[in-house]
């Protein structure tokens, strides 16, 4: 039997009006079966007293997982996995009404056949609503199925299949990459990676490694490991990238790459504040010196705590269609609203900008995102060829970026960043909605 736990909700999006909020009781499977083997678990599902009356659909599907190691569903032609236990397990409901207020209870039949094999075996069981009349926003809950093959070896074995260093841009994080797939026959939890860095001497640059993934990996998933190393000033070369895959102190596996830096790199400014009094003029700089903001004094009312700091190119929207995204994007936070003066904006752009213009320096303007617009605001902006500044004065602060443009203008509203926040689409015939979930991946009912 099963015990409430947190769940991961999936939100549907499809209209206007919300949908019910879907509780389940029940919402984890974890037993031991042996092969021709039964065991029942009970789900309860329930829908609140504010809420509407719902129609909920319970299937079962394969055990798929994204990048970051989030629990999805797998349609049927997707499940190829040979630990799959989407087949062994059967419901006596699959659809079930709740008016408000009130709960019902379904049964998940697992049985395991003779030739069932060793280690683990594992499925989803999905319950989400159904989209009534008028209604937009179906909810759903993933119940994960984890089943150990009684009396069987686990095997708890993995492998890296590649380590990747992203571009290396000036003033961006280094990111590097693991991709790691469990190739044993059970799941296992609080995998972790480290991350080391060497220069063509073997002398470490840097390292860095991820908290226990909270997650369990399942066989034949992969999934994604992210690290930042704390990368200072790099020269132009060749550097080492060693990766270890490791399950508490054991290393499930290793694998090492090199990556080339074609000019001297330099990271990202450390953040930095300043309390902007109305009284008197402030300067608030990196530590650094590559980003500066000049406020007159009366730019602000009263005390402001203001504060730069880096912010990652791949978060950014996308550029007008005027326009190109350059190397260079930074925050200037603290302040809601406007500033009653124009405050002064000195950017040190770099060489990764001026490849990114084509060489050609008055392409380069400093721009702010307009959140209330929608849209990048570009500014102009005086360039100097002699110390690689762009200045401009605005009294907007918010996100900026260097963009490569040869007009000053606001661009068309853009909603989505270069790389997506959001997950994949997901597809359900039952629905027979185009919708997006924001926990990740393709499911298709058959």
């Amino acid at each position: 039997m099963g015990i409430a736990i947190p769940a991961v909700i999936i939100l549907v999006l499809l209209c206007i009006a919300p949908a019910a909020a879907i509780g389940v009781l029940g919402a984890k499977y974890t037993g031991s079966i042996p092969p021709d083997g039964t065991d029942t678990h009970l789900l309860t599902i329930d829908v609140g007293a504010d809420e509407q009356a719902t129609d909920i659909m319970v299937e079962v599907a394969g055990f798929g997982q994204t990048p970051g190691g989030v629990y999805i569903p797998l349609d049927p032609a997707n499940d190829v996995s040979t630990y799959s236990a989407r087949s062994f397990i059967t419901l006596n409901s699959s659809k079930i009404h709740l008016e408000p207020g009130t709960k019902k209870s379904l049964a998940a039949t697992i049985h395991l056949p003779k030739n069932t094999g060793d280690g683990g075996r594992y499925a989803i069981i999905y319950v989400h609503s159904l989209p009534g009349a008028g209604a937009s926003l179906a909810t759903a809950v993933v119940v994960p199925v984890f089943i150990t093959v009684a009396g069987t070896k686990p095997a708890e074995t993995g492998s890296i299949i590649q380590v990747a260093a992203g571009t290396v841009t000036i003033g961006q994080p280094i990111t590097i990459t693991t991709t790691f797939k469990n190739t044993g026959n059970y799941h296992y939890y609080a995998a972790s990676n480290e991350v080391t860095m060497t220069d063509a001497k073997g002398a470490l640059v840097a390292n860095a490694s991820t908290t226990p993934m909270a997650n369990a990996i399942i066989p034949g998933n992969t999934v994604q490991f992210v690290t930042h190393p704390g990368v200072k000033n790099l020269p132009a070369g060749t550097y080492t990238v060693d990766s270890k895959v490791l399950l508490g102190r054991q290393v499930l596996d290793e694998k090492t790459t090199t990556f080339t830096v074609t000019t001297n790199y330099v990271p990202p400014a450390t953040e930095s504040s300043i309390t902007v009094n109305p009284g008197r003029p402030a300067t608030l700089a990196s530590s650094d010196g590559r980003y500066s903001v000049s406020f007159p004094q009366g730019a602000v009312l009263g005390d402001v705590v203001v504060t730069l700091k880096p912010y990652a190119k791949e978060k950014l929207h996308a550029a007008p269609a005027n326009a190109k995204l350059g190397a260079t994007s930074f925050e200037i936070a603290g302040l809601a609203g406007l500033l009653s003066k124009d405050a002064a904006v000195k950017v040190m752009y770099s060489a990764d900008d001026l490849a990114a213009a084509g060489g050609d320096a008055s392409q380069m303007k400093l721009s702010y995102w307009d959140a209330a617009q929608g849209q990048w605001v570009i500014l102009p902006t005086k360039v100097n060829t002699q110390d690689m500044t762009l200045t401009t004065t605005t009294n907007h602060l918010g996100v900026w970026a260097v963009m490569i443009s040869s007009s000053t203008s606001t661009g068309s509203p853009a909603s989505a960043p270069t790389k997506a926040s959001l997950p994949a689409v997901l597809s359900i015939a039952a629905i027979a909605a185009t919708a997006i979930i924001l926990t990740g991946t393709a499911w298709r009912r058959k």
